[in-house]
C-alpha cells in the first residue's frame, strides 16, 4: 500500500521546476552550510577543554554520487546544516562548564547531535554508547564530533532531558526558520491549480502514544498521587464510576495510590473511537491508551508533495483538542511572527466555534472538516435553520444553493440559487420573489465564519467557505491530511508508538526530537531526489 504513495510524491516532485532550482546541490552550494538558528548568543569565553569538538564537516562528500545516493537521513543532513551556532545556548542549558575542575566534559554539540542519532537508529542509549565506540561509530565519530573519548549512555541520557521544554519546543521552529532564511520555503503562486490567500497552508493533527509505564487503572487522576490520611481519605474515580477500584487502606497507598504510576503521573486513559465524525464506519481504528497526545502543526508544500513539522506540544492523552488548539496556534504565531498562514487543515476535532474563530481571527482560512449532529439527520431541522447537514445553504423552499465563489479579501463565500425551482414541476415556488427572469441567479447569500439565523443567533459548525467534498475542497483537504497522517506514520517507524521515556517531560523529548529529525529526513530526500535529476 506505500510503494504506489511513495511512487506518486516522487512523480510529483520531478514535475515542479522549484525542486531542481532550490534543492539540488548545484543550487544550495553557494547557501551551504545551513546554520541552524540560535536563540541565544553563541560566544563562549576561552580558552576551555573539551574530550570532543563539532564542526561542520563541509559539504563536499555529497558530491560523490555514491554517498548522494546511498546515504540518507541524518547522515546527509549533518553535510547540509551547520549546528555550531548552538553551542554557546547549550552550554547555558544543559549546565556544563567547560572550564571547570574536574572531569573534563564533551561538547554540548557533540551530546545534541547524538540525540538525533539516539533517534534514529532507535537502538537505546547503551547499545547507542557501545556502537560509538566500534567499528559502526568509524563513520559517525567524526562527522559528531568525537576523535578518542565517546559518552557514556548516562552522560547522553541525562543531557538529553536537560533541555528544558522551552528549548526542545522551539526545535521545529527554528529549522523552519532556516528554510526561511535558506529561501527553500513554497512561494504563494497565484497562478497555483490552488490558489489561495498569500501565505502557507498549514495541517494540523494529533497522534496518541501509550506510555512507557503499563496502566494499572483506567481512572487515574491528578487525586491519585496526591497522600492520604484517616481525616482525608483519598477519592478514587474509579469506584464513583462503579468499578472495583482501589480503597487505599494499605501501606502501599499512604504516598500515592498503588494502582497509579510514579514514573508517568501525567499519562492518562483514553478510548479512541477513529473518528470524529457521527457517521463513523472506521471502527477498527477504536483502541484504548493510557499515555499523551502530541499535536504538530505542519506546513504543507503542494507542489513538492512534502511537508515541514513547524510546532509540536505533547500533552496527557485525555486532553481536549479545543484546548490544545488555541494555545498552540498562538505558540506557532510567537515563534514564527512572518509565517504568514493561507490556510489550515484539520479533522472535525477543530469543528468548534472556538477553534474556528481561532482560524479566522488569523484571516486564514479553516479546511476543517465538519463535525455533525443528530440534526444533521432531521430535513424539517434542516429546513428550519436554513441549511443542510453538509453546510449548503437552503432556499426558502428547501432548494440547496449553488456555490458562487469566495471573496479572499473578506473571507466571505457567495451562494445563489439560479432559480432551480423554475426546472421542476412543483407549483407553489411560482410566487417566489426571486424567479425574476431579469435577475437569473436568484437568491444570493453570503456566508463567512458563520451562519446568521433570524432570531439573531450565530452557528459556526457547519460554516464553510468551500462546499464540502467539492474539487475546491477536495484540492485543499485530501494531500493536506495525507501529510500528517505521514508524521504520524513516521513517527511510528522511528519507536514512538510507544513512548520511549518516562513522564511528560521525556514524552516531549522523545517527540520534538523525532519531529527534527523528520524535518531533516525530507530535507535530505528533496536534495537526493532534485541532485538526481539535473545529473
Amino acid at each position: 500500500m506505500t510503494a504506489p504513495a511513495t511512487q506518486t510524491a516522487v512523480v510529483t516532485r520531478a514535475t515542479a521546476t522549484r525542486l531542481t532550482e532550490h534543492f539540488a546541490l548545484t543550487a544550495l552550494q553557494a547557501q551551504l552550510p545551513l546554520r541552524f538558528p540560535a536563540a541565544l548568543d553563541g560566544a563562549i569565553p576561552a580558552p576551555f577543554r573539551t574530550l570532543s569538538w563539532y564542526t561542520y564537516p563541509g559539504w563536499e562528500a555529497l558530491a560523490q554520487a555514491d554517498t548522494l545516493a546511498t546515504e540518507a537521513g541524518l547522515y546527509l543532513a549533518l553535510h547540509l546544516i551547520d549546528f555550531s551556532p548552538l553551542r554557546g545556548e547549550l552550554v547555558q542549558l544543559s549546565g556544563i562548564h567547560l572550564n571547570a575542575p574536574g572531569q573534563t566534559p564533551f561538547d554540548p554539540v557533540s551530546l545534541f547531535l547524538c540525540c538525533l542519532l539516539y533517534r534514529e537508529t532507535q537502538c537505546g542509549w547503551k547499545r547507542l554508547a557501545q556502537a560509538l565506540k566500534g567499528s559502526w561509530g568509524d563513520r559517525w565519530r567524526p562527522l559528531l564530533g568525537f576523535t578518542a573519548a565517546t559518552p557514556c549512555a548516562a552522560t547522553m541520557r541525562t543531557f538529553y532531558h536537560t533541555l528544558g521544554e522551552a528549548f526542545v519546543s522551539s526545535l521545529g521552529p527554528r529549522f523552519i526558520q532556516l528554510l526561511t532564511a535558506a529561501d527553500l520555503l513554497p512561494p504563494h503562486d497565484p497562478d497555483s491549480h490552488v490558489p489561495a490567500r498569500d501565505g502557507l497552508p498549514v495541517a494540523t493533527d494529533g497522534q496518541l502514544h501509550p506510555a512507557h509505564s503499563a496502566e494499572r487503572c483506567a481512572y487515574v487522576t491528578a487525586s491519585c498521587y496526591q497522600a492520604t490520611t484517616p481525616e482525608q481519605p483519598r477519592p478514587c474515580p474509579a469506584r464513583e464510576a462503579g468499578h472495583e477500584g482501589c480503597a487505599c487502606d494499605t501501606d502501599a497507598c499512604v504516598r500515592m495510590c498503588r494502582r497509579a504510576t510514579p514514573r508517568d503521573r501525567e499519562a492518562r486513559h483514553i478510548h479512541y473511537d477513529g473518528s470524529n465524525q457521527a457517521d463513523n464506519t472506521d471502527k477498527h481504528r477504536s483502541r484504548d491508551v493510557y499515555g499523551y497526545r502530541s499535536y504538530a502543526h505542519s506546513l504543507v508544500d503542494d507542489a513538492l508533495h512534502t511537508y515541514w513539522v513547524a510546532y509540536t506540544s505533547v500533552h496527557p492523552a485525555n486532553t481536549d483538542e479545543r484546548v490544545i488548539f488555541p494555545h498552540d496556534f498562538a505558540q506557532l504565531q510567537v515563534h514564527l511572527p512572518r509565517l504568514p498562514i493561507s490556510e489550515l487543515v484539520a479533522d472535525a476535532a477543530l469543528g468548534y466555534t472556538l477553534c474556528l474563530d481561532t482560524i479566522y481571527d488569523a484571516h486564514a482560512i479553516p479546511i476543517v472538516y465538519i463535525r455533525h449532529d443528530a440534526t444533521d439527520s432531521d430535513p424539517d431541522a434542516c429546513l428550519l435553520r436554513g441549511y443542510d447537514h453538509r453546510g449548503r445553504p437552503l432556499c426558502p423552499h428547501g432548494y440547496p444553493l449553488a456555490f458562487n465563489g469566495l471573496d479572499y479579501q473578506r473571507l466571505r463565500a457567495g451562494w445563489v440559487c439560479r432559480q432551480v425551482c423554475t426546472r421542476t414541476s412543483n407549483t407553489p415556488e411560482r410566487a417566489c420573489p426571486f424567479r425574476d427572469p431579469e435577475h437569473p441567479l436568484g437568491l444570493v447569500k453570503h456566508v463567512a465564519r458563520a451562519f446568521e439565523h433570524p432570531d439573531g443567533s450565530r452557528h459556526a459548525r457547519l460554516a464553510r467557505l468551500f462546499p464540502l467534498d467539492s474539487s475546491a475542497w477536495k484540492r485543499r483537504y485530501g494531500s493536506r491530511r495525507n501529510a500528517t497522517e505521514s508524521r504520524n506514520a513516521q513517527l511510528t517507524r522511528l519507536g514512538l508508538d510507544r513512548i520511549a521515556s518516562y513522564g511528560l517531560d521525556g514524552a516531549r523529548d522523545d517527540i520534538t526530537f523525532a519531529d527534527l529529525l523528520i524535518n531533516l529526513r525530507n530535507l535530505a530526500r528533496l536534495v537526493q531526489q532534485a541532485t538526481a535529476l539535473t545529473g
